[in-house]
């Protein structure tokens, strides 16, 4: 008799009831273990080791319970993976394929308790589609329903939680005036008034020792409590829940909480931003003289300045004068012996605009990115949204131009060796108005540093932009899926039946399936033909193995690090 190992995972959504000393956790595991006792004649063991996601979405593969499981699979620890309900896994058709094919590579089964099946045999597997079908059609219909919910609430003026603005309590899920918190919110729309500016706001802030709301996270984390960002300053004031509103996207309307500013004060406070140029996005930053000023930092993380050069040239007679600008590393003291890193500005910046504006122009990476910091559907679609909006607005060409909304969304900026690593706030889009609430986007932008003859450095981005579609590689990207799809359905009954139909060399679909687990991201740069110039049908053919993690995808073939 083989002895089988089992291990149970187990998986909640939210964290309602998890508290209770038996939960809803506790009854799958049991569920699972009397199962596995069942099969004992089959020589099925239970693990000790717990795979348990509590407070966890099914739409997400982000969970710790599950990561640990994998691992464990591929350590080969595990024979058998068994759970309650097939969507307690997952509930998403993309992720159980690439779990599927985790399991077979490593030779494991999967039982799911209530339905009676397993991928062993031939009827499993199109089931288990079927049932995930279904479940992530549950959670699309799901989500609808709750935004739905959530527009008809705003409309009655109900707000619907999240982070409690500053000025703020909550009972009974409603919001109440806290009375420190409303004189503070009372005092920064008076001292901007008073001062006009939100520089000046900030500065007087902080000297009167006005704070950030404190808070405690569910680990007992506590946040907050710092001096306001000039960030966080401008969407207090723009906070229509100050004034009794709630806001549901453009729309304002009638809130059932108690004003903490008059409606006097909120119209001059909103004029006043207006009359400065405050707009929705790009007032979050004051206009810099360039447009990396403030943001940038060399490999030593020392701050980088903006400096200038003039030259005269002689045209026609006439003496003319020509700016150089260049970012500058700015030493530290006078004993800092490191090396001073002098880039010119004006490539610099092209890169920079080009790369952000690349990435938030790419939905799906995007979308994926939030998903991972757990920002619900919701504020994801509002996010993309926003930032397709910034991106309409033309690039700024000029250092005397106004700030576009999209280079206001750089936090910063750290120079390396190869790569010119970004961080990005998506606070503004988000339009949130929590001190301590972070939505960021890190990625890397590789370039390389060339100097012809004795002229100084200048910057040449890696041209991972350029627009070199291969027909090739297209079709190997396009074979691969539906290839898999006939063989996770059964339409195919192997490997050599598709060789042998598509009338290819022996293992040439066995190469060439892993391609349709490709990062989405990577699949749309293929199609569009801005994929690395590195990259090449024979390169991806060669591939010896694919990485299933989509972060070693992109560093095995070349993209930039997200």
């Amino acid at each position: 008799m083989i002895k089988q190992r089992c291990a149970i995972y187990t998986r909640k959504s939210t964290e309602e009831g998890l508290e209770q000393n038996f939960n809803s956790l506790d009854s799958q595991r049991e569920a699972c273990a009397a199962y596995v006792l069942s099969q004992k004649h089959e020589g099925w063991s239970e693990l000790a080791d717990r795979y348990d996601d509590g407070g966890f979405s099914g739409g997400s593969m982000e969970r710790p319970g599950l990561k640990q499981l994998l691992n464990d699979v591929w350590a080969g620890r595990v024979d058998v993976i068994v759970v309650y309900e097939v969507d307690r896994l997952t509930r998403s058709l993309t992720d159980f394929a690439k779990m599927v094919e985790t399991f077979d590579k490593a030779g494991v089964s999967f039982v799911s308790v209530t339905q009676a099946f397993n991928t062993t045999n031939s009827m499993g597997r199109p089931t288990l589609n079927v049932l995930l079908s279904f479940a992530q059609f549950e959670r699309e219909v799901t989500a609808e329903r709750i935004r739905d919910k959530v527009a008809a609430s705003k409309r009655k003026g109900i707000w619907m939680g999240g982070a409690v603005p500053m000025g703020y309590d909550v009972r009974d899920k409603a919001l109440i005036i806290n009375p420190n918190g409303a004189h503070s919110i009372r005092t920064i729309f008076e001292t901007y008034l008073a001062h006009g500016s939100v520089r000046a706001l900030a500065k007087q802030i902080e000297d009167l020792d006005i704070t950030s709301k404190q808070r405690t996270d569910r680990h007992g984390r506590v946040t907050g409590g710092r001096a306001f960002s000039r960030v966080t300053l401008y969407n207090i004031l723009r906070n229509p829940i100050y004034v009794g509103k709630v806001r549901h996207k453009d729309t304002l309307h009638d809130g059932l909480h108690e004003a903490i500013v008059d409606a006097d004060i909120w119209e001059q406070a909103q004029n006043q931003l207006a009359g400065n140029g405050g707009q929705k996005m790009g007032g979050v930053r004051r206009s810099a003289r360039r447009l990396l000023d403030g943001r940038l930092f060399d490999e030593q993380g020392r701050a980088m300045g903006t400096t200038y050069a003039s030259k005269r040239h002689d045209r026609t007679g006439t003496r003319h004068s020509k700016r150089y600008w260049y970012d500058t590393s700015k030493k530290v003291d006078s004993d800092d012996i490191n090396k001073v890193q002098r880039l010119p500005a004006g490539k610099l910046e092209q890169t920079v605009q080009n790369a952000v504006r690349t990435k938030l122009a790419d939905k799906a990476w995007l979308a994926e990115q939030l998903r991972n910091q757990r920002v619900n559907a919701a504020r994801i679609a509002s996010i993309i949204e926003a930032a397709e909006q910034a991106c309409r607005v033309p690039p700024k060409r000029s250092a005397d131009a106004p700030q576009d909304a999209v280079m206001a969304l750089l936090e910063r900026i750290d120079l390396t060796p190869n790569a010119l690593q970004i961080k990005l706030d998506l606070v503004s889009l988000a339009q949130s108005v929590n001190a301590d609430e972070t939505v960021t986007l890190r990625f890397d932008v590789p370039f390389t540093l060339h100097q012809k003859g004795r002229a100084k450095p200048v910057i040449i981005a890696t041209d991972n932009t350029r627009i070199h579609q291969d027909a090739e590689l297209v079709g190997l990207v396009a074979d691969a899926k539906p290839w898999m799809a006939e063989l996770l359905n059964n339409e195919a009954a192997s490997v050599q039946e598709i060789t042998d139909r598509e009338h290819l060399r022996s293992g040439s679909v066995s190469r060439i399936l892993p391609l349709a687990f490709l990062a989405p991201d990577i699949t749309s740069a293929i199609l569009h033909g801005t994929q690395p110039a590195s990259l090449s049908a024979k390169s991806l053919r060669d591939l010896k193995d694919l990485p299933l993690d989509w972060c070693r995808q992109r560093l095995v073939l070349g993209f930039p690090t997200l």
